[in-house]
């Protein structure tokens, strides 16, 4: 199959998990970040509003909000093929955005806020992201687009990675490309971080 392929199926692998169940994988994994050094040791927190059948993120954004992290979610530039982060003070506040996913209504982004000047250490900044299907040897496969490749080719060392998955969109290989980005960590239901 080629990437489309597998992408394709990805998908419908992970649609066809009962909401029911999504739901319930997606507070372990959830609840499993919020219990991790990973977490424990960010002093920002990227995250993203979930969409269709990812992991879902509502409650977690609202914990990281409870708890007074900064928290940062994504905007989508289609037309200059670019994501950028951007500070949320409340879920209510976001919007409908590129694709119909949720965004944040704030103008300046946390790349532009911290532009120029290491204020964090790559502990320090954690990125929660989506994906639709990884490996075991940490590749990870988006929705085709390239963003969150392109925004850790230029970000990724200073921040650290963590794909949010469940166990049934783990394949034996998924197809890689040069430009693709493996982040730092992956977890589902059935993993833990150390």
């Amino acid at each position: 199959m080629n990437k489309d392929e597998v992408r394709r199926h990805a998908l419908e692998v992970r649609n066809r998990l009962p909401q029911a169940c999504r739901r319930e994988y997606s507070k372990t994994i959830m609840e499993r970040v919020l219990r991790s050094g990973l977490y424990g040791r960010a002093k920002v927190v990227l995250s993203y509003a979930s969409f269709r059948s990812e992991v879902e993120t509502t409650w977690f954004n609202q914990e990281v909000l409870r708890q007074g992290k900064p928290l940062y979610l994504p905007k989508t530039d289609a037309t200059n093929k670019r994501m950028c982060f951007y500070p949320v003070q409340h879920l209510g506040e976001l919007r409908e955005g590129y694709q119909g996913i949720l965004e944040p209504v704030q103008t300046t982004s946390v790349e532009q806020r911290y532009a120029g000047a290491a204020l964090l250490k790559r502990e320090e900044v954690l990125m929660i992201m989506p994906g639709v299907a990884f490996d075991a040897c940490g590749h990870r496969m988006g929705y085709g687009g390239g963003y969150y490749d392109r925004y850790l080719q230029q970000y990724g060392a200073g921040l650290t990675s963590l794909l949010v998955a469940f166990e049934a969109q783990r394949l034996v290989s998924v197809p890689v490309e040069e430009y693709d980005v493996r982040p730092s960590y992956i977890l589902t239901e059935k993993t833990s971080l150390s």
